[in-house]
Order: structure tokens, then C-alpha cells, then sequence
């Protein structure tokens, strides 16, 4: 199977596994064709249908997932990964107007890798390396924050921003991070906290400073075996995209492997390796 990765407006032109990015890390063609042809099934559709489909899966190596932007990405990730106990990256497709720019224009698509001509390696790394306070939420529903240490959460993450000198609408140098290390990407909506993953009832805030943003990501990217999986928000703050011979993506939202969990988050950097035995 052929992995192809195309931004929004070439999406019409790309074949094979992917989805939409919404630009490319390196002087990369659009679509772009990832070099090696692995061996691997294809699940496409409805979260539900997919579910079942893994169910027939008789042999895991690791799985490519790319989420088409309807929500609902953290409990899938939980159901698929107890079905094909594998390591996992990937992340939600970048669209415009049109949301599902994945293959089969479904909810997801996932590629089930089983070939044994490589091997298989998931990394991943939070930026936010730095510890601002350890935060217990109240949420409104899994992705809005009530409260923050029991602060209204505007006005919490407000004066936090402001001690380090961040403007109240940034939203990418400091986030929340569940106890895995893996990112939430907030922003203020209807006057209220949004997520753009699924929130934990206690989370750390954490930021990164900028100098740091660019030479990390440059570093991670900079892996000629590796397909990486970066946030398009992340992408937002960095003083130069990254030139690098891996296949470079900026999505919207990440698959993450951690202590081997797979987790949906923002703002984070994942990828898989895959080197010839």
C-alpha cells in the first residue's frame, strides 16, 4: 500500500493511504508518496464499522490512524487499541470548509501494518517540557473547562499567560498536558475554555518557551527513516519550518504512543520509524 499525503487543495489528486495535511515539513511534492510500499489492510468508515472490521485482524504490527474531524478521537483510539494491541500514531486530517479528507472520506481510516521486511518504531515528544502548575478541572463536557483550581478557566489561564509574559490569545506556548505528556490544544469559544482533544480531571499546565519551539521540532523532523506526525498549531509558532529528509506532516490533532497507550492530542510531535530488517 502506497501512503500518500496531499494539502486540502490536492486531495482530489492523492491514491493510496493518507489524508489531508495542511502543509509538508521539507521540500516534499503535493500529493506526496511515501517511498516505501508496505504490506497492511485498510479499515475505512464509520468508527463503528471499523471496529469490526479490526476485529478480523489477525496479525498487528502497527497502525497508521487518520481521524476525518467528527469527533469522539480518544474513546475510538481506547477500542481500537485493546482490538489490534499495537503501537499507534497518526492524527486528524487538516481540512478548510470540507471536513473527512482521509481515505474513504469516512469518520476514519486506519492502515494495519503487517510486514515483516521492516521493523517498527512509535516516538513521541512533548514540547512542553516546562511545569507551571498541577491543575484540577471542572468540566462542563469533555472538551469545555468550567474551572481550574476553582478559578473561572478564562480568568485562570489569563493570569498565567500574563506572568510569562504570553498574550491572552495565545493558546500554543502554554497548554494543558494529561500524565501521559500528551497536549491539549485550547482555545476561548462562546467566552468559554474549548479542547481540542478529550480533557482529564486533573491535568499539568505546562509552556514551552519560544526559543526552544523551533530547534526541538527541527530535531524530531530530522529522521530519514521516519514519518512524522506534527500539529499544525505547533507548526503556527515555529521560526521556520523544519527542511528534512523524513516525510514531514502538520495535522490537526496527533495519535500518540506512550508507555504503549495510544492517545489523541494537540500540539504534539509523534511519528514511526520503519527501518528494512
Amino acid at each position: 500500500m502506497k501512503l500518500t499525503f496531499a494539502t486540502p487543495e490536492k486531495w482530489k489528486e492523492a491514491t493510496g493511504f493518507g489524508c489531508a495535511t495542511q502543509r509538508f515539513a521539507g521540500a516534499w511534492s503535493d500529493p506526496a508518496i511515501y517511498e516505501n510500499d508496505l504490506r497492511g489492510t485498510v479499515l475505512t468508515g464509520t468508527y463503528e464499522s471499523i471496529l469490526e472490521q479490526a476485529q478480523k485482524i489477525q496479525k498487528a504490527d502497527a497502525a497508521i490512524v487518520v481521524f476525518g474531524n467528527a469527533g469522539g478521537e480518544n474513546a475510538f483510539l481506547r477500542r481500537l487499541q485493546n482490538i489490534l494491541n499495537c503501537p499507534m500514531v497518526g492524527g486528524g486530517a487538516a481540512f478548510t470548509d470540507t471536513p473527512g479528507l482521509v481515505t474513504g472520506n469516512g469518520e476514519a481510516a486506519v492502515f494495519v501494518i503487517d510486514d515483516d521486511r521492516f521493523t517498527y518504531e512509535t516516538v513521541t515528544q512533548c514540547v512542553h517540557e516546562e511545569l507551571v502548575a498541577e491543575c484540577a478541572l471542572v468540566l462542563e463536557d469533555a472538551r469545555t473547562i468550567r474551572t481550574i483550581n476553582g478559578q473561572d478557566a478564562v480568568s485562570y489561564l489569563q493570569e498565567k499567560k500574563a506572568a510569562y509574559g504570553i498574550p491572552a490569545t495565545d493558546f500554543e506556548h502554554m497548554t494543558l498536558t494529561d500524565k501521559l505528556g500528551v497536549n491539549a490544544h485550547l482555545s476561548l469559544a462562546d467566552g468559554k475554555i474549548k479542547s481540542g482533544r478529550d480533557l482529564c480531571e486533573v491535568m499539568d499546565l505546562r509552556r514551552v518557551p519560544h526559543e526552544k519551539v523551533t530547534e526541538m521540532a527541527k530535531a524530531f523532523y530530522d529522521d530519514k527513516d521516519a514519518i512524522v506526525f506534527g500539529c499544525a498549531g505547533l507548526g503556527g509558532i515555529l521560526d521556520e519550518i523544519p527542511n528534512t529528509p523524513s516525510l514531514g506532516l502538520f495535522l490537526f490533532g496527533e495519535v500518540c504512543t506512550v508507555d504503549g497507550v495510544a492517545e489523541f492530542g494537540n500540539l504534539m510531535l509523534s511519528k514511526l520509524r520503519i527501518q528494512k530488517r
